[in-house]
């Protein structure tokens, strides 16, 4: 909201009429704490892109500044890596957005992060989707203090008739109308050593992070350990230590909670496998072999196995639809 409002100063809006024009109270943006709606967000979006022009996007994402992203993006600055600080990004989305998941993949010389919007309604308008983006992008190269060039960017979106400018932010091949919203890097970029790091100073905005957190996602549980899951499972195996560790606290305290929100974290790592699986099958990128070890399965066969016996399909059935025949699976699914 901050960064959308500076590029509104920047593009000669009056935010405050516009946000005034809608509904929308200025003093939640104080102190950085306060939460508007996604259905609030994509109206200003829509004012502000009529307002303005196709280019609005990327005008935003240059407004970000560490406190875009909340003490997230302190700790990001702080990492020792590129890759340390992205990490982070995707652990504690849900303290920048209560929408949107990331999650990072791993394969060979590259890394992709992708972003997953879960609104619970209509889905944000695509220019949302293309600022996440850019953003993450500019604020890596705000980090890092050169001029990262990412291996790809694909969008879900179809292109705007309107050139938006896209191509040359990014510096790299932008395709539309893809299975999902996400930007590849190459390994080699994210593990360059950032020298203003400070990863002690990194840790204690670590704890800041999960404190602001378990505060957020009170009565919500499940939901940390499903964002921790996938934040974690593209490593491989992941055990319930492993996440108990990640969220501190220990393996016994993390079944009881969620053994008091009705659900086990057997439940909550199938859920969130089978969710990532639908995911990962949309990708041309990504063989079962690979699919299977990045949710966390010993081998093919038996991510087969526990596939078609959530679906009543097997992996390889699904990997030959076309995306939109999947999503439709999904959907009929509840996933």
């Amino acid at each position: 909201m901050l960064a959308i409002v500076r590029a509104m100063h920047a593009s000669g809006i009056d935010p405050d009429k516009v946000l005034s024009d809608i509904g929308m109270d200025p003093a939640r943006l104080e102190g950085g704490y306060g939460r508007y709606s996604q259905e609030q967000i994509s109206m200003l979006w829509r004012k502000a892109v009529a307002l303005s022009d196709s280019d609005f996007a990327l005008r935003v994402a240059a407004e970000v500044r560490p406190s875009t992203f909340h003490v997230v993006g302190y700790a990001m600055s702080c990492s020792a890596t590129l890759s340390r600080a992205l990490h982070r990004f995707a652990f504690y989305c849900r303290l920048i957005s209560d929408s949107a998941t990331a999650t990072l993949t791993e394969s060979g010389e590259q890394v992709t992060l992708s972003i997953f919007f879960d609104t619970g309604g209509e889905p944000p308008i695509y220019q949302t989707v293309d600022t996440v983006l850019a953003s993450v992008l500019g604020y890596l190269r705000w980090i890092a203090g050169i001029e990262i060039k990412p291996v790809s960017v694909s969008l879900a979106h179809p292109k705007p008739r309107q050139g938006d400018g896209l191509e040359a932010f990014f510096g790299c091949p932008v395709s539309y109308g893809q299975p999902e919203d996400s930007i590849v890097f190459a390994r080699s970029d994210l593990d360059r050593p950032i020298l203003v790091a400070d990863e002690e100073l990194a840790s204690l905005l670590d704890g800041v992070a999960n404190r602001y957190l378990e505060t957020r996602m009170a009565g919500r549980f499940a939901v940390r350990v499903r964002d921790a899951l996938i934040a974690r499972m593209p490593d491989g195996m992941v055990r319930k230590s492993d996440i108990a560790k990640s969220l501190h606290m220990t393996e016994r305290t993390l079944l009881r909670r969620l053994k008091d929100e009705g659900t086990t974290f057997s439940d909550v790592l199938d859920r969130v496998r089978l969710q990532l699986a639908f995911q990962y099958l949309k990708r041309s990128d990504l063989v079962i072999r690979d699919i299977a070890y990045m949710l966390g399965f010993s081998d093919e066969g038996t991510f087969s196995r526990a596939f078609k016996r959530w679906t009543g399909r097997r992996p390889s059935v699904v990997a030959q639809m076309k995306a939109d025949e999947i999503v439709e699976v999904a959907r009929k699914l509840d996933i």
